[in-house]
């Protein structure tokens, strides 16, 4: 149980600092942390699944629940998402590390105290990697754009009063329905699994650009025939 702790000690820290910091009630981190759990799952199935971690698009989950959590307030809505974010990016790499770390027989425990001091030892060189480019070229700035800082702007002034282009929110929810009834019906009839896509390979092929889709499906497609007809040579 020595990992429940680190988890329940890194939660209180995080409340403990995002709250006072950005002027926030002490439940609204809580429940960015709650949300941050959840979509880790999600996270982590998707990297199982795909080899991508979609974290901006799953931190955006939690941009969409703070928009009721707490209405008008763009801060909020960021701190929520980023919370998300970053649950999710430890819970990808933790499982790719874990994993690699099962095949060549090192113990999970000696991996969790490495990732802790390699953790301790990276926030000053973070810090001042971002003071030495902010100082000198800016951030934002021409240079240094941040591009993905805009979508999570865009984003959470969209749950804060925005609008969507037409027929945009129509397609989500029926494409939200979907993913939500298909795993149902997986549950219920095991044998159609192969006959399903899956909702989260499919969400991301839509979410990332081509140039990362294209090389993967002709990867896929050339696997599926070589280990078809050709299976001792794919092994």
């Amino acid at each position: 149980k020595w990992w429940t702790i680190g988890l329940g000690l890194s939660m209180v820290l995080c409340v403990a600092i995002v709250a006072p910091l950005f002027d926030m009630p002490v439940y609204e981190p809580i429940i960015g942390i709650i949300l941050a759990c959840a979509t880790s799952v999600l996270a982590v199935r998707a990297l199982g699944e795909t080899d991508l971690n979609p974290v901006s698009g799953i931190g955006k989950i939690s941009q969409i629940v703070f928009a009721g959590v707490a209405p008008g307030n763009l801060v909020a809505n960021l701190i929520a998402g980023a919370i998300s974010e970053a649950g999710a990016q430890q819970a990808g790499d933790m499982m790719q590390d874990l994993k690699t770390g099962h095949l060549l027989g090192a113990a999970p425990k000696a991996q969790f105290y490495a990732q802790i001091w390699g953790s301790i030892a990276s926030v000053p060189f973070a810090v001042a990697a971002y003071k030495l480019y902010s100082g000198a070229y800016g951030v934002p700035s021409p240079s240094l754009p941040a591009p993905t800082a805009n979508m999570w702007l865009d984003m959470a002034e969209l749950m804060n009063g925005g609008s969507l282009p037409p027929h945009v929110g129509q397609f989500c929810l029926i494409f939200g329905i979907l993913a939500a009834i298909i795993p149902i019906i997986i549950v219920f009839r095991p044998k159609w699994e192969h006959y399903l896509p899956s909702c989260v390979a499919f969400a991301i092929g839509m979410y990332v650009t081509p140039n990362w889709t294209i090389p993967r499906v002709i990867g896929g497609v050339t696997q599926f025939f070589w280990a078809k007809y050709r299976p001792l040579s794919h092994d």
